[in-house]
């Protein structure tokens, strides 16, 4: 048996309560692996008693400390985001300790955040290479020599799209035998179609009837595009299309919300062009609502400015049997097949507003079946930890 160590973020829970898509992918892949016969150890800052982490051996790492805060005051004043890193990097050498003196030899230790990865490279070459490391890149490294030196030192490197990988190759001047490709994924034992009475319960729940339904899940931050939306639904009602627009997201990022800045923006956006009958601002909402919201949709938009990596609600409105509308930024491309959704050439509200249209108007032919099986087929959390598996096992069979 495999002996795996998964290291969530030092930012929220595993998994977390409301959003955060590292912490949802660390915790739904080792539930996977366990499934597969694999031995996982799931370090959190926090273990949910809601939660059902089946046979995963879980371990939480205490940042609320008095030493833990001083350390992180001390530090922030050097690095604010990484200002866990002593603290959290000494606690975890401890614990991979513990877990081999009560478990047996970790062959692989998986780090999913920059605040994780320099404990099981500290360890490693304590334990002189007993124990293969593997970094996660789940966004763009940013180009530093730290990065860089984080990927040679590394057995192995995975990505979460072809896009992120080849900028990693180009930002870092690594070598592509040191990066390999994984995918996010998607639960689709629960993101799966619903049915035409349960579609009609839950489009009454959020107030829509016989109009076309949209959907925008995301944080409501200038990268994720919403105002680009927003002008598109401008465009669509001025065509004379019925429609309602629900949003659901948090206002700025997960740990911060506030009705400040760019949310605020885009409330007034949508009042300043006579939207308000249009759009709906849902709230930021719990995974089961998630579900209820996908099923009251006919279609999902995402309008992403950035170079998205991955995004998992591209995946998780497939999955739905939900066709996707969305800009060509980073990963996107890779996930969305044909018979799929659009993905929108040009990045303006005006191409974004016909490819909705051409939805709309029944023009795109959209297969929901092949799309379903296309999902379940490559992403789901069963596929995925197959994959992972496999590379985990080549690792400590190469020891």
């Amino acid at each position: 048996m495999i002996r795996i160590v998964e290291l969530c973020t030092d930012r929220l829970p595993c998994p977390p309560p409301k959003g955060g898509a590292i912490e949802t992918y660390v915790h739904g892949i080792s539930k996977a692996m366990v499934m597969q016969g694999a031995e996982v150890h799931l370090v959190t800052i926090e273990k949910r008693r809601d939660i059902d982490y089946t046979k995963v051996h879980v371990h939480v790492i205490d940042l609320s400390t008095p030493i833990a805060s001083k350390l992180r005051r001390f530090f922030a004043t050097i690095s604010p985001p990484n200002s866990n890193i002593p603290y959290l990097s000494m606690k975890l050498i401890e614990l991979f300790n513990e877990i081999e003196d009560a478990y047996g030899k970790i062959d692989i230790i998986h780090s999913h955040y920059f605040t994780t990865s320099f404990a099981p490279l500290i360890y490693k070459y304590v334990k002189e290479g007993d124990v293969a490391i593997v970094g996660h890149f789940h966004n763009e490294p940013k180009p530093n020599k730290v990065n860089k030196l984080l990927i040679e030192l590394y057995d192995l490197n995975l990505t979460v799209s072809k896009h992120v990988k080849h900028r990693t190759i180009e930002v870092l001047g690594v070598s592509p035998s040191k990066i390999g490709v994984v995918y996010n994924t998607v639960d689709t034992g629960f993101f799966k179609p619903c049915k035409f009475s349960e579609r009609v319960v839950k489009r009454k729940i959020f107030g829509v009837e016989d109009e076309f339904t949209l959907a925008f899940v995301g944080r409501i931050i200038p990268e994720k595009g919403l105002h680009h939306l927003i002008l598109a639904s401008k465009i669509l009602k001025q065509k004379g299309y019925k429609f309602k627009l629900l949003i659901a997201g948090p206002l700025g990022h997960f740990d911060i919300e506030r009705l400040k800045g760019y949310p605020k923006f885009c409330f007034e956006l949508i009042n300043k062009l006579g939207l308000t009958d249009n759009i709906k601002y849902i709230g930021r909402i719990e995974r089961n609502e998630l579900q209820n919201l996908y099923c009251a949709s006919d279609l999902v938009v995402v309008p992403s400015l950035w170079e998205d990596p991955c995004p998992t609600v591209v995946l998780e409105a497939m999955a739905m049997g939900r066709p996707v509308v969305a800009y060509p930024s980073g990963g996107i491309p890779e996930l969305i097949p044909s018979y799929g959704g659009i993905v929108i050439e040009r990045k303006s509200p005006a191409h974004l507003a016909e490819g909705i249209e051409m939805v709309m108007q029944g023009t795109f032919s959209f297969n929901e079946f092949a799309t379903v099986e296309y999902v379940r087929e490559r992403f789901s959390y069963t596929v995925v930890a197959w994959r992972l598996l496999k590379m985990f096992e080549k690792l400590r069979n190469r020891g």
